[in-house]
């Protein structure tokens, strides 16, 4: 009897190369905004100087991101060399690395703020919390822009839905500059407090800084990427 259920099972990878690309593209979108959400909120607390239970959320994160690996590799895998597609198939691969590098930064960014509890100073958590803030939100309509995919690609990529898609990706651009400019902010107001605290805390926040913000910097390549796909 358990021979014959072993018969009949699916394995994944068939499961996976049933799959078009775009809906594992898809697929892969969604374990990066379930990171980002997970890791967003633990930033929030993190910065707040709740450092319960942020092991725990580490490797969530970094589950997360080995199961994106998962369907990344499987993507590649079954590629056909010869693909019709509304996109150049090294672009397309491209955008799925942007896409990756997000995962990347939160699993090394989760992992390093585990590893070492920077205390953030009073004076600048408001200004982190924002930037975390905005940075979730400009994964969140990257999301939003490449899930209208699925539109453009059954509307054959009529003027309505290319419309649609370049207000999703101007509101992508828009979250990443407004990111940008906190980060601006974080920066002058670590620098203002250099003589407050020691060097290697100085070191840590703005690593801290700079590794979350490149989070919104992949998300806007991505939208970059469906710029380039809707003006074919």
């Amino acid at each position: 009897m358990a021979e014959e259920k072993d018969h009949f099972r699916v394995p994944v990878s068939y499961t996976f190369r049933r799959k078009s690309p775009f809906e594992q593209l898809l697929d892969h979108m969604g374990k990066v905004r379930e990171c980002v959400d997970l890791l967003g909120n633990g930033l929030i607390r993190y910065y707040k100087g709740d450092y319960k239970n942020f092991s725990e959320l580490t490797e969530r994160v970094s589950k997360l991101e080995h199961e994106a690996d998962l369907i990344k590799g499987n993507l590649r895998s079954h590629l056909p060399s010869s693909l019709f597609m509304p996109v150049d198939k090294g672009k397309f691969l491209w955008a799925l690395r942007e896409q990756d590098k997000i995962l990347d930064h939160a699993e090394n960014l989760a992992r390093m703020l585990d590893m070492r509890h920077t205390k953030i100073p009073k004076e600048l958590q408001d200004v982190f919390i924002d930037h975390a803030e905005r940075v979730i939100k400009t994964v969140e309509a990257m999301e939003e822009a490449v899930e209208n995919i699925r539109d453009l690609i059954e509307t054959t990529f009529v003027k309505r839905e290319r419309e649609q898609t370049k207000k999703l990706i101007h509101k992508v651009h828009n979250y990443e500059w407004k990111a940008d400019k906190k980060k601006y902010e974080m920066t002058r107001g670590i620098y203002k407090l250099e003589k407050k605290i020691n060097p290697m805390d100085i070191y840590h926040l703005l690593k801290i800084a700079d590794w979350v913000d490149d989070i919104a910097d992949h998300a806007e390549n991505v939208a970059d990427w469906l710029r380039s796909m809707i003006a074919r």
